[in-house]
């Protein structure tokens, strides 16, 4: 044991008060080390608060509970890092595929309800491996008061104190606090016109179109980042993250696109199945020319389809789709932010889409639909909506919502922040959206947000604790 540093105001203190804050400020109090959060906003939570708390993971109590009892942690290894095409962090992926099904359990224990029947493939996975929640955002912030974590509200980090070339304490406002260790957990950039220019073109060409899924978290705004780079830190994983499709309509967290709506390119073609998840649409979307699409649909469509709350919320999350709920498409085509049209060819010339390209795509749409198949994509649905019987009607489609940010600080197996040189800042750690090296390439499904946070949280709490109580 090292010698004791009297100077210390608590063991840890932890930037930031989301989901994986708050995991690791309960581990670190179970290590027996004494934590101070410091939150900018006025509330815990952060944007898992304000997520469908979805959480990836393999070999779950709750995937046995639903007859799943041949998923393991090296199917969901192979499954990400071949989605991402292997341009992701191996050892950061195997470390989350690894621990998800221990963070789920451990979830489990403070109270968070995993329903085995809410259970959804939220990626392209073969097995379902998106878990539902009930409860986690308040299950982590009542544990984290329970346990002792103490709070500081309305205090926004500045600058991290070095001494020795260690990290040993936080300036907020001027005030130093001083630690045996510091965990970042601030989250991404969302909320940073400039630092998504920066980090995330593939977002900001899409001007007016971003925003970030968790602007009601304000403070989302990569301080965490700026802080790492600050001492020197390594930012990796620049524009990657997760873009979700939207209408452009209003400022909502869309995330699915309705099955029966048919989604064409600017050149009049279909490109994917409309029911695809965000773990795939976005990027086909971003793939297209000029970056940009359109939903078509009929009269019998509107009427019938958009009224259906089946479509509405497939991860039962309690938040529907308002973008396409029957009365504002009404009102979007009364003042015109939708497109109607008598005729196939007029809508195409409203959409500057060829009109016999158009027509063509719309026919073989049709065909299918009235032999109750997809030919092209293989769309599943319930019941086929053909675009058929006028008027017609066609909105702009883009993906530009940003559901998590990739790019942020790069760390290594216990979750200690790594310079641009690949070497250790002591005394740092970080875990949640504000890591780097979590995405990759390619999002692997719903819930890796949550899971890097529970998994990263959790293993930053505890190695920070083991440090800093060793050394205190």
């Amino acid at each position: 044991m090292g010698k004791c540093d009297m100077t210390k105001d608590f063991d840890i203190i932890i930037i930031g008060g989301g989901g994986a804050g708050l995991a690791a400020g309960i581990m670190a109090r179970r290590a027996g080390a004494s934590v101070m959060v410091l939150e900018a906003d006025t509330k815990l939570g952060g944007a898992t608060a304000h997520s469908a708390a979805v959480l990836y993971a393999a070999g779950t109590s709750t995937q046995r509970e639903a007859g799943i009892a041949n998923d393991t942690p090296d199917a969901m290894f192979h499954y990400v890092m071949t989605l991402a095409g292997w341009e992701a962090n191996p050892q950061s992926m195997r470390i989350m595929c690894e621990q998800s099904g221990p963070a789920l359990e451990w979830l489990r224990t403070l109270g968070v309800v995993f329903p085995p029947d809410y259970l959804v493939c939220s990626g392209v996975e073969e097995v379902p491996r998106g878990h539902p929640s009930i409860g986690l955002a308040d299950a982590l912030i009542n544990t984290a008061g329970a346990e002792g974590v103490e709070v500081a509200y309305g205090t926004r980090v500045d600058k991290l104190l070095i001494e020795n070339g260690r990290v040993v304490g936080v300036s907020a406002d001027g005030t130093e606090l001083r630690a045996g260790a510091v965990i970042i957990t601030t989250g991404g950039f969302g909320n940073s016109p400039e630092m998504i220019r920066e980090f995330f073109p593939t977002a900001a060409a899409h001007g007016d179109w971003t925003y970030a899924v968790h602007y009601a978290a304000p403070f989302i705004l990569g301080d965490g980042i700026k802080l790492g780079q600050s001492i020197g830190a390594a930012i990796v994983g620049k524009d990657t993250g997760l873009l979700l499709p939207t209408s452009g309509l209003g400022k909502w967290i869309e995330a699915f696109l309705p099955p029966w709506i048919m989604l064409v390119n600017t050149n009049g073609f279909r490109f994917m199945d409309e029911s695809a998840p965000y773990a795939v649409s976005g990027y086909l979307l971003n793939s297209q020319h000029e970056r940009r699409a359109y939903a078509v649909f009929d009269e019998p469509t509107l009427e019938e389809a958009s009224q259906d709350l089946r479509f509405a919320d497939p991860y039962h999350s309690g938040a529907a789709m308002p973008t396409w709920e029957y009365s504002l498409l009404r009102a979007s085509i009364a003042n015109g932010k939708i497109f109607k049209a008598g005729t196939i060819a007029e809508l195409a010339g409203k959409i500057g889409v060829d009109p016999l390209t158009l027509e063509t795509t719309i026919g073989k749409y049709n065909a299918d639909c009235d032999q109750n198949r997809d030919s092209q994509f293989f769309k599943e649905m319930p019941k086929r909506f053909p675009v058929r019987t006028g008027p017609f009607y066609a909105r702009e489609v883009r993906a530009s919502v940003i559901g998590q940010t990739g790019a942020g600080l790069n760390v290594n197996e216990k979750a200690q922040v790594l310079d641009q040189h690949g070497r250790l800042i002591p005394g740092l750690y970080a875990a949640g959206e504000v890591l780097g090296c979590t995405v990759g390439k390619r999002y692997s499904g719903g819930g890796m947000g949550i899971c890097n946070a529970m998994v990263f949280g959790r293993l930053a709490g505890s190695a920070a604790a083991a440090e800093s109580v060793g050394n205190g």
